[in-house]
């Protein structure tokens, strides 16, 4: 594929890609990464031919064998897509039909082609991916599924037709490390081009041949990295973009200043007040098997808990339990010296425990202004004994948005506006401005780039040391590694020091 100068402008006028050329050779794989709002989604979309109606295309883009896609028309680009230009998507939730089986998703790759679905190839290429009983678990609906595991099926029905080109955008960012790794390993295996796009320099630097680095929609740089990791970046580095990316990699960040928690057993809070207590807890849903058993596990005011471990191992499950959002099977759940779900029913109070989660711009009203979000957490609390007046929770909300770095973003704007890293930071300051006890982060970096997953974990720290307890869910090790006092395994139905 050649990209020769592409321009896009939206039709609100915005600029999104100012002449960019990129040229991806056959055998080769060539990751595009860069900053939030630097025009990589833009870019995936202008290859796919996905841009909304009313855009404005300069340049070409040219798939050898196939012709210009910029000059195709939408029924043509429909033929296109899957035979020659393969797609994983970041979100595959959103990829999926939830009302069919997982095979049905992946069968549709042929069955779009009116071609006949292998079902055993889907099964044994499934299973490759590392899904257990694949055969039975590609009857369930994609909701039975974990991101990983779900993620790994897009990544067989992108590469169904053996397509001159995949176009990846994010495909791992779902997935914990080592799973990353083989899917990707697999992914770049698969495919006879691959344009990978992803925030995740550290992983694409092991597996691309070059680098194309954006800023503003424009190309800062482009690194040929062999393939050998993102050492080999270092010395080359010579745009300020480039030396961004680098420098919020998790290797290059200081271990937090708070000392890690007295362990003992590995799952005992430090000596302080526990906020949050799971006590001989089993956990599983609609009466199947248990997810996680026997899990003890005790958290302190201002400590920062992880918890890692393999996709669909059960570390969302964990969290929804700490929050008081799923009921246990056996064993005790307590807030403070609480114990929920006793016979009389008892509950979380509001406000005791507050959510980030990894996509914030689902957990955003749409249609509310971005001080309003922030201000409906600070509305059911109060400083001291003191109810806060209308006009005092408006103050404190645009004093929350400046905390978190959005002084100079509207606070009008609505959440589409935003990027994806100011939209965290908006949900980081709705749970500062709740007073919580106890804040639950369910993958909060996982669909940022670098720079500003590390602007969330400061944020996060920041949280600890105000006295909030924090649990935090991530298959990023290293970058939970460099915050949090100490990390626990979620595998094989149990919780363990790691």
């Amino acid at each position: 594929m050649r990209i020769g100068g592409l321009g896009v402008r939206y039709p609100d006028g915005h600029l999104a890609l100012d002449g960019v050329s990129v040229v991806v050779h056959d055998g080769e794989t060539v990751a595009v990464v860069g900053g939030s709002g630097s025009g990589k989604s833009t870019l995936v979309r202008a290859v796919l031919g996905l841009l909304p109606a009313g855009t404005v295309v300069a340049g070409s883009i040219s798939l050898e064998g196939v012709g210009d896609l910029t000059r195709m028309r939408d029924r043509e680009l429909r033929g296109i897509r899957g035979r020659h230009i393969g797609y994983v998507a970041q979100d595959p939730y959103a990829s999926a039909d939830p009302w069919w089986t997982v095979g049905h998703h992946v069968g549709e790759a042929w069955r779009v082609h009116r071609l006949r679905v292998p079902a055993q190839e889907i099964v044994a290429r499934v299973a490759t991916l590392g899904v257990d009983d694949a055969r039975t678990r590609l009857g369930d609906r994609p909701a039975t599924w974990s991101g990983g595991m779900l993620q790994r099926a897009d990544i067989v029905a992108a590469t169904a037709h053996r397509p001159r080109l995949i176009v990846a955008d994010e495909p791992t960012s779902a997935l914990d490390v080592e799973v990353a790794r083989t899917a990707l390993a697999a992914l770049v295996a698969q495919s006879r081009s691959l344009l990978l796009v992803s925030h995740d320099l550290d992983m694409v630097a092991e597996h691309a041949d070059r680098i194309v680095v954006l800023d503003g929609g424009r190309i800062a740089q482009e690194l040929i990295v062999g393939r050998r990791g993102a050492h080999a970046l270092q010395d080359a580095a010579s745009h300020p973009a480039t030396r961004r990316l680098l420098a919020a990699l998790p290797g290059s960040v200081a271990r937090p200043a708070r000392p890690a928690a007295r362990v003992g057993s590995g799952v005992e809070a430090a000596d302080s007040e526990v906020v949050a207590a799971l006590e001989d807890v089993t956990l599983a849903y609609s009466g199947g098997d248990a997810v996680v058993a026997g899990v003890d596990l005790r958290i302190a005011a201002g400590e920062v808990v992880g918890l890692c471990g393999p996709s669909g191992a059960g570390k969302s499950t964990v969290l929804r339990a700490l929050a008081g959002l799923l009921r246990p099977v056996s064993g005790t759940v307590r807030h403070g010296d609480v114990a929920l779900w006793t016979d009389d029913g008892t509950r979380p109070r509001p406000g005791f425990v507050m959510p980030i989660f990894q996509d914030a711009a689902a957990s955003l009203n749409p249609r509310w202004p971005i001080w309003k979000t922030v201000a409906e957490a600070t509305a059911t609390t109060s400083l001291g004994n003191r109810r806060l007046s209308a006009p005092d929770v408006r103050r404190r909300a645009y004093d929350l948005l400046r905390s978190v770095g959005l002084g100079d973003v509207d606070p009008q704007a609505r959440p589409r506006r935003l990027s994806g890293g100011q939209r965290q930071r908006v949900a980081v300051a709705r749970a500062m401005g709740g007073g919580a006890a106890l804040v639950v982060a369910d993958e909060p970096t996982a669909a940022l780039d670098t720079v500003y997953a590390q602007e969330i974990v400061d944020l996060l720290r920041a949280l600890a040391d105000s006295g909030c307890a924090l649990a935090v869910v991530s298959h990023d090790e290293r970058r939970l590694r460099s915050f949090a006092g100490r990390v626990l395994r979620v595998a094989d139905g149990t919780v363990t020091p790691d």
